[in-house]
């Protein structure tokens, strides 16, 4: 890409550089041209002029043709010795005097021909010169005398070698100031194109960097100009790469332990179910052994049935979300009262609510199964005599919820994995009350649903606290 710039450029340039100086070439010797003509008819006019008057005078002094033309056009000649002015004088179409056949020896049938017959009559044309026998072009100026000597013409050979080889030189000299011109702005079009297409190559090198996993690159942000932004948003570009690709990471590793603990969790209760049925199969049992093997299966059953019943709403969550609406907060904490409240009595657990706000934006049955979630949580981790307290309130104008219990509390460093499907804080007593560690998951998906943030805090001993902030009325 460099290369083509470059050469493009330089080659648009140097068209339209030399087309330039071509063009004022072209001006420069067409004005000198002029110049010459104008000079070459004031030099034929003066000369012709001259020497009407000079025949005029010895013919009324009465010398008649006892002058000759060479004495006449002498005074004319003396000064044009350089070769590059002739002067052609005709009588009648005949040759009477040349100064450069008299100068050079030449034929006279290499003079120029007389092409005009009256009076008064001037003309001006310009032939060109040979390239094979070195010739420049030249000026004829061809005039007749005035009465009574219409019968003479006069004609004035200007020869154009000075302009040429003046506007040679000069159309050298400007070819070769443009020769160096464009070797200088060829070295300032390198150092330019280095400049602009180094964050280009740094651009490519950090790209060639991402292909093969490195995502840590960055490219320099200097200035403000448009390269500057370029880099920032390259660098914004990368490091949202980056942060997707650890996301795609984090569910890829969460997918895989949902899958290694799903199977972990199918493997207890399809054992126990297994080895129950062939016991009943294979041994001879008694009535009341085939009733507690019996129970033992469908209770392993139900808890296969509660894990995939809840393993479909978490998917569903994922996948669908939900409606969102205007909810009265004491409807809710009433339909949640009603469902969790005989479990809290067997388990000697006092479960209050407090609403200091009177409604919600949101779904009611998805904050229904969070709320019930959370509770039956609290009313695990307590023992007969705790208390669970959930609470609707503004926490600045953020609407929130909250679930609070005085029970066993949740070590620091499981705090962090705890929203993770089948994580359990203590996993005996978690599968003795039936639970598959699913419940935070749920809340957490129903949480995202909401837009809203699930805050733990919690310590050994001390209880927990669960709150769900909704976003900024």
């Amino acid at each position: 890409m460099k290369k083509k710039t470059f050469f493009t450029t330089m080659l648009l340039f140097l068209l339209f550089f030399n087309g330039a100086f071509l063009f004022l070439a072209v001006v420069f010797w067409h004005e000198k041209l002029d110049v010459q003509k104008e000079m070459a008819l004031s030099e034929h006019y003066m000369i012709l002029t001259s020497a009407a008057r000079d025949m005029q005078a010895l013919d009324s002094r009465g010398n008649g043709g006892n002058y000759t033309m060479e004495e006449l056009m002498q005074p004319y000649t003396q000064f044009r010795q350089d070769g590059h002015r002739s002067l052609y004088l005709y009588h009648g179409g005949q040759l009477l005097y040349s100064d450069e056949i008299k100068r050079t020896g030449k034929n006279v049938e290499n003079a120029p021909a007389p092409s005009l017959k009256e009076s008064g009559q001037r003309e001006i044309r310009m032939v060109k010169g040979k390239k094979e026998t070195g010739e420049y072009g030249f000026l004829y100026v061809e005039g007749c005398f005035p009465q009574p000597y219409e019968d003479y013409s006069l004609i004035y050979k200007y020869s154009l070698k000075d302009i040429y080889e003046n506007w040679r030189e000069m159309k050298n000299l400007l070819f070769l100031c443009g020769g160096v011109f464009s070797l200088l702005l060829s070295l300032c079009l390198i150092a330019l194109l280095n400049r602009l297409f180094h964050p280009l190559q740094q651009i490519a090198e950090t790209s060639r960097e991402m292909t093969s996993g490195d995502f840590n690159g960055r490219l320099p942000e200097k200035g403000r100009d448009e390269v500057a932004a370029m880099a920032h948003s390259f660098n914004q570009m990368a490091e949202t790469i980056k942060t997707q690709i650890a996301e795609l990471e984090e569910a890829a590793a969460q997918k895989q332990r949902l899958v290694d603990n799903f199977a972990h969790e199918l493997r207890t209760p399809l054992t126990a179910i297994y080895g129950y049925a062939e016991y009943l199969q294979k041994a001879a049992v008694s009535e009341e052994d085939k009733v507690s093997s019996a129970g033992y299966i469908m209770s392993q059953c139900r808890r296969l049935s509660n894990l995939s019943q809840q393993l479909l709403e978490l998917s569903a969550l994922r996948e669908e979300g939900g409606s969102l609406g205007k909810i009265q907060v004491d409807k809710l904490f009433y339909a949640v009262k009603q469902t969790i409240l005989p479990k809290a009595e067997s388990r000697g657990v006092a479960v209050s609510f407090e609403a200091k706000l009177e409604e919600l934006k949101g779904n009611r049955d998805l904050l229904e199964s969070l709320l019930i979630n959370l509770i039956d949580n609290g009313i695990k981790a307590c023992d007969s005599g705790g208390t669970v307290r959930v609470s609707a309130y503004f926490q600045g104008r953020h609407p929130a919820l909250a679930v609070a219990d005085n029970g066993r509390g949740i070590p620091e460093k499981a705090i962090s994995q705890i929203k993770e499907p089948f994580y359990r804080v203590d996993k005996a007593r978690s599968r003795k009350e039936g639970g598959a560690g699913l419940g935070l998951s749920i809340c957490e998906q129903i949480a995202q649903v909401h837009q809203a943030q699930l805050q733990i805090g919690s310590a050994p001993g001390k209880g927990t606290v669960i709150r769900i902030i909704f976003p900024e009325i």
